[in-house]
């Protein structure tokens, strides 16, 4: 019986990285709270999008191992917050920097290759 393997290991290395990331932007808006203001919004964002994408895509790569129809829709999901995690770094941080985002970066490539492979169909 084959599998797809590739949609479960991209969306298991997207859901690490994913998971760094948010935690890594979670730590900052707490230690920049001084500087920006208020950073529960941000906190809360940056764990609710990032960690639950990451997890979102896992569970989607799980799925699409099987090659089960949920599985591409949920790694849509994961993908998509991932991306919206990306765009609350960029307003937290008022612009971009690659190296602070680098993490999130990681996570949105391979989540993209999970979604891309999760859509395939079994031979």
């Amino acid at each position: 019986m084959k599998k797809n393997t590739a949609a479960l290991v991209f969306s298991i290395l997207g859901a690490i990285f994913g998971v760094i990331g948010a935690i890594m932007w979670a730590a900052c808006a707490d230690t920049c709270a001084n500087v920006v203001g208020s950073s529960t919004l941000y906190t809360m964002g940056f764990i609710v999008l990032g960690v639950g994408g990451g997890v979102l895509s896992l569970i989607g790569g799980i799925q699409a191992f099987g090659f089960k129809a949920s599985g591409f829709a949920l790694s849509i999901i994961g993908f998509l917050m991932q991306v919206g995690n990306l765009v609350l770094e960029c307003v937290f941080a008022e612009g971009f920097s690659f190296i602070l985002s680098l993490w999130t970066l990681l996570a949105i490539v391979m989540l993209l290759l999970a979604t891309i492979f999760a859509k395939r169909k079994q031979d």
